[in-house]
């Protein structure tokens, strides 16, 4: 028989809160604290939502988020301080390989590096200023080129400086989930995060998440593997959830903190049909893809230090070019990966063997993202992930770029993998297919549309939304945003009953 809440007169207020996610923990707690009757239905069989750990490898990794963006203001640092976490600043990128193969010296990546963002910080200048006059169909990217040749005419720079910077933009790609020829200029700054360090959580979300459940662990309800499946406004009654697993409840409030994407895929969830505006907002924003590749072996030969000491033949810092590390480097467009990559998709490396103690192991993780994202995971979706098949498939596929770090030798037993692991969340229809909102070409006015999702139907309906795709400005895309999201929804749930002052 499947269980059933109703609201009733004289009881503390009843909500409902869809998704154990940054924004659904943050708002539960909220509003238990100021004496709410809070329930949480989370479709998986955990919380954390698209921040999850996995040790399979030998120390946890965040298979999700793994980055605190932003310093200045940003909520996130005090709770990982909070929770005692281990964080660790990456910023100009000083380590690029370039599409021959062969490493840049630091000084020319950090100048190029330094070059693309001034551009890209124009750009988001220039669309912050200008919006209501950009059309819909302008490109960031297009924004770039011009101003790209405008400087390479005025420094009289070879065409091989220009070439370089053009392919050390497409890493923001990475930052959307999407190839940045797709990226629109006319809401570019909505897109703009906070200032400071973006720091590397080297210690995972793990106990972030936690620090965020455990206060309210005793006073909400939390139920998990429970799938919503109908949202129903009955009149003056309340907002009806029904779920997968039976689950049936009637509350005074519902805030649906499930992703962009699950909204995209899933409007027929509501009854009433959402409102116009809401389902052009959602129908309109976009929503990205960002997979990881951990590969690990049995030492980290790349590192400098251990260029005379891993077994591998002798060479020199000059003759290497090494990059350096610790942590972040970029591989620009391939062409010596042409059995694998014949599209020439850049590719974006993480080192953990430069992380502090106790969290440095000798794992180099890639990520994919766009349509490499989609190929890669589509390679070895529904393949065991102990098995040989799957291991020879990323082995081959990641080879033509770990074969490039310093020190690689083929026949040194360093350099051979231990094990692979693979995320696939444009494969997991909880997380929506993807992983965050991003703009691309003909979103309309994002502006409308966020605004438009924080409002929700709360006030009419008592149905709101939260998550970082209803994020304050310089949270989108972001833990810092989801948590914010969090933030604001309380609020509103708690003024519409005239409880501001608990919240």
């Amino acid at each position: 028989m499947p269980a059933v809440h109703t609201s009733l007169p004289g009881r503390a207020r009843k909500v409902c809160i869809i998704g154990a996610g940054v924004s659904g923990l943050r708002t539960a707690g909220l509003l238990n604290a100021a004496g709410f009757d809070v329930t949480i239905l989370e479709a998986r069989d955990r919380i954390g939502g698209r921040i999850h750990q996995s040790s399979r490898l030998g120390l946890p990794v965040d298979l999700g988020a793994s980055w605190i963006h932003g310093t200045q203001g940003n909520p996130i640092v005090h709770l990982a301080e909070k929770a005692m976490s281990t964080t660790i600043a990456c910023n100009l990128v000083h380590s690029i390989c370039a599409s021959n193969g062969v490493w840049l010296s630091a000084a020319t990546a950090r100048h190029h590096y330094a070059k693309v963002w001034e551009i890209l910080e124009m750009a988001m200048d220039k669309s912050e200023k200008e919006a209501h006059l950009l059309p819909d169909s302008a490109k960031m990217m297009d924004f770039f080129r011009e101003e790209l040749d405008k400087r390479c005419l005025k420094a009289k720079e070879p065409e091989i400086h220009r070439n370089l910077m053009m392919q050390i933009v497409e890493m923001w790609g990475a930052f959307m989930g999407s190839e940045c020829e797709t990226q629109g200029m006319k809401n570019l700054y909505l897109d703009a995060g906070l200032e400071g360090d973006n720091l590397f959580v080297a210690s995972t979300y793990e106990n972030i998440i936690k620090n965020l459940w455990l206060p309210q662990s005793h006073g909400v309800a939390l139920r998990l593997a429970c799938e919503v499946t109908g949202i129903a406004n009955t009149g003056s009654i309340g907002v009806g959830v029904q779920a997968a697993d039976g689950f049936r409840g009637l509350f005074d409030d519902v805030v649906v903190t499930a992703p962009l994407g699950w909204l995209m895929r899933n409007e027929n969830v509501f009854t009433p049909p959402l409102t116009p505006k809401l389902s052009t907002a959602i129908r309109s924003l976009g929503y990205g893809n960002l997979d990881r590749v951990f590969i690990k072996f049995p030492e980290a030969f790349w590192n400098v230090h251990n260029l005379e000491t891993n077994g591998c033949p002798e060479r020199t810092p000059e003759k290497i070019r090494s990059p350096a590390f610790p942590i972040e480097s970029l591989f620009l467009r391939p062409t010596y990966a042409t059995d694998t990559n014949s599209a020439e998709w850049r590719q974006e490396i993480i080192s953990f063997s430069g992380l502090p103690e106790p969290f440095s192991q000798p794992i180099i993780m890639f990520f994919a993202y766009g349509q490499w994202g989609r190929h890669i995971t589509g390679l070895v979706r529904g393949m065991a992930q102990d098995c040989q098949e799957y291991d020879r498939i990323l082995d081959d596929t990641f080879r033509p770029y770990y074969s490039k770090l310093p020190n690689y030798d083929p026949a040194s037993h360093a350099c051979k993998p231990l094990g692979f692991m693979s995320t696939d969340w444009q494969g997991d229809k909880f997380a929506g297919f993807g992983s965050f909102t991003n703009l691309p070409i003909g979103s309309g006015n994002c502006l409308q549309h966020f605004e438009a999702l924080r409002e929700g139907m709360g006030e009419t309906r008592g149905v709101w939304f939260a998550g970082e795709h209803t994020s304050p400005p310089g949270g989108l895309g972001t833990v810092t945003g989801a948590y914010w999201s969090g933030e604001q929804v309380a609020k509103k749930v708690a003024r519409r009953c005239n409880a501001t002052s608990r919240v």
